[in-house]
């Protein structure tokens, strides 16, 4: 069978075996409102205004971090209480502390999130609590945390051993911006 199919698509006839199928050319209007729904989709914005918190977690620190305080005010004030105080740190960065956490802004934008877990958990555990993915392939261990780089768009995530020789974890740091040397004079 497959010998006939050869044969007969080499056989040399004046039409092609196989015709192709060209698109239609989109029109300057089609191609305008497409690019239009993909920035609608995907702007800040609209991700902030639509989101919804993922079932299983407790503060989503995944989608908080490095998106601007005025976009997500409501959704911080959702997850982590209301606001208890504002101050200043040692690096000129403010820092909001909630009734179940602290933010602290870098140029209005949510660059540190740290969260203290409702009960002791499990690595795996506290990083779906805070929305991050559980399949971390390595940490650093230390004698009161282990510690994350560079994943999921995050600088660092440590999280907080409930003791020195305890593998549960009672409170998740994620830092999300690339701190930059200075180089001296």
């Amino acid at each position: 069978m497959l010998a006939l199919l050869l044969t007969l698509a080499c056989s040399g006839g004046d039409e092609p075996a196989v015709r192709a199928v060209r698109p239609v050319p989109a029109t300057p209007e089609q191609i305008a409102e497409k690019r239009e729904r993909e920035e609608l989709r995907t702007s800040p914005r609209n991700l902030e205004v639509n989101y919804e918190k993922p079932e299983g977690v407790y503060v989503d620190a995944q989608f908080l971090g490095g998106r601007r305080w005025e976009n997500v005010r409501t959704i911080v004030l959702e997850q982590l209480g209301a606001l208890l105080e504002t101050s200043t740190d040692a690096r000129g960065h403010e820092v909001k502390r909630l009734e179940r956490g602290t933010i602290t802004l870098e140029e209005d934008e949510i660059d540190e999130i740290i969260v203290p877990l409702p009960e002791p958990m499990r690595r795996e555990q506290a990083m779906v609590a805070c929305g991050f993915s559980g399949l971390v392939d390595r940490y650093l261990s230390f004698t009161r945390e282990y510690r994350v780089t560079q994943f999921q768009s995050f600088r660092r995530i440590i999280l907080h051993r409930a003791g020195p020789n305890d593998d549960l974890v009672v409170k998740v740091t994620a830092q999300k911006k690339q701190t930059r040397v200075q180089e001296l004079p």
